[in-house]
């Protein structure tokens, strides 16, 4: 989807995940000051948290792992 020639559809993802934490920043919700570098990181931690669900299935991943990966990863305020 992100390629190295890039594809509509993988920038206008890119481009939604960073209108969403442009908005949680605006609302307090995110601490971020920079959403679209965030957006790039929470991409890359998600990608590599969803092949090693894949690849390590049988591996007894925490139950809150994406909760985990992505509050940090995004700057999310935790109410």
């Amino acid at each position: 989807m992100f390629g190295d020639h890039g594809s509509p559809q993988g920038a206008e993802a890119l481009r939604v995940l960073t209108d969403c934490l442009t908005a949680c920043a605006a609302s307090g919700d995110a601490l971020s000051d920079d959403p679209a570098t965030d957006a790039i990181v929470l991409w890359l931690g998600l990608h590599g948290l969803a092949h090693q669900r894949i690849v390590a299935s049988s591996y007894p991943w925490p139950t809150d792992i994406t909760r985990r990966l992505t509050v940090p990863l995004a700057h999310l305020v935790e109410n």
